[in-house]
């Protein structure tokens, strides 16, 4: 637990400007001097989106400028830090791809030895990427969800750390460091919206406990709302929070080319839910036809190189300013979370 009566005694300019999340380690799990497992993770671009020619102030969270190309890179680097301190020299973590390459690059960096399990349907630059940073890869048949499964069992039988997707309490407090960035370049405001791709809802949770951090120490005065995108072909976040539901229904037979967000039953539904209905949020499904659309027209006309998974932000967009759902004086976030260039097959 942060305690938010020490962080009130913080200034803003006690940050400094160190080129990385590291920054806001007071915000962070961890005790002052610590020295984090760290490649310059964070410190991304916030910069005017030029995709939508008939819309204003849209902006994009560049996160493809990671170490390994993604956000992941912000909880692996938090998760690392403490496992390091904590003593942990084996881990073990079920991932779609991305997260795999972010904890193979930082426990290599640490000197603890880290095991990823994989969906049957993985992406082969991901694979090699993990492999190449020493990480040993195993694919399981099935979804995501049975490499989730087949992870806790190796962790229970061998006692290795199970670094997993809110299993570990350390990933979402890594990426929540977005949300001070995005805040910081803007002049210590929040945007009016913030659109996320949700997969496993990671980055969308720990971002709205650092948004609701920052209004109770008076740094900002309001949140952002957050809008959630899923892939039609896996949306059991977008079904259950549109139908009132407060936990979330396995997806039959998920289909996307968004892999990372091919997340059948995300483990923190429960939280996923309650974030985005504090957050007075909406939940809306894209095609994988729009999503292909989005991510060919960002790279044309923005030179931003994204995966399936994060240009599904990208493709929302449309469909929100379509419907009134945002006003074009509104200041709208988009998060780019994962780089094009692991996933070149795909364009």
């Amino acid at each position: 637990m942060l305690d938010e009566t020490v962080l009130a005694h913080y200034s803003k300019l006690h940050l400094g400007n160190s080129p990385s999340m590291w920054k806001f380690h007071m915000f962070l799990p961890v005790k002052p001097g610590t020295i984090p497992v760290t490649s310059g993770e964070g410190d991304t671009p916030l910069r005017p989106v030029r995709s939508f020619p008939h819309f204003r102030n849209i902006w994009v969270k560049d996160e493809t400028r990671n170490p390994t190309g993604t956000f992941k890179d912000r909880g692996a680097s938090l998760a690392v830090t403490r496992l390091s301190q904590l003593g942990v020299r084996k881990l073990v973590l079920a991932s779609e791809g991305n997260a795999g390459c972010s904890f193979a690059l930082y426990s290599q960096m640490a000197r603890i030895r880290c095991r990823v399990y994989l969906p049957s349907d993985p992406n082969i630059a991901k694979v090699e990427l993990s492999r190449k940073l020493g990480a040993k890869v195993t694919k399981v048949q099935g979804t995501i969800s049975d490499a989730g499964r087949q992870a806790a069992k190796v962790a229970e039988r061998t006692g290795e750390y199970n670094a997993s997707t809110f299993v570990t309490p350390f990933r979402h407090d890594g990426k929540g460091t977005m949300a001070l960035e995005i805040c910081q370049q803007l002049g210590w405001r929040s945007p009016d919206y913030l659109v996320y791709p949700l997969g496993g809802g990671v980055g969308l949770v720990g971002m709205w406990k650092m948004f609701k951090i920052l209004e109770r120490i008076g740094w900002i005065r309001k949140k952002p709302r957050i809008i959630a995108v899923q892939p039609k072909g896996c949306a059991p976040i977008v079904d259950a929070f549109n139908n009132g539901r407060t936990d979330v229904s396995e997806w039959k037979s998920p289909n996307t080319i968004a892999k990372g967000l091919k997340i059948p039953k995300p483990l923190a539904g429960k939280w996923i839910l309650k974030s985005l209905r504090e957050s007075r949020g909406l939940a809306l499904k894209v095609s994988d036809a729009e999503t292909h659309e989005a991510m060919l027209n960002v790279a044309k006309r923005d030179g931003l190189l994204v995966e399936p998974s994060s240009a599904t932000t990208f493709a929302a967009v449309p469909q929100l300013y379509g419907t009134g759902t945002i006003d074009r004086k509104d200041n709208v976030i988009v998060i780019a979370t994962g780089s094009g260039l692991k996933t070149l097959d795909q364009f």
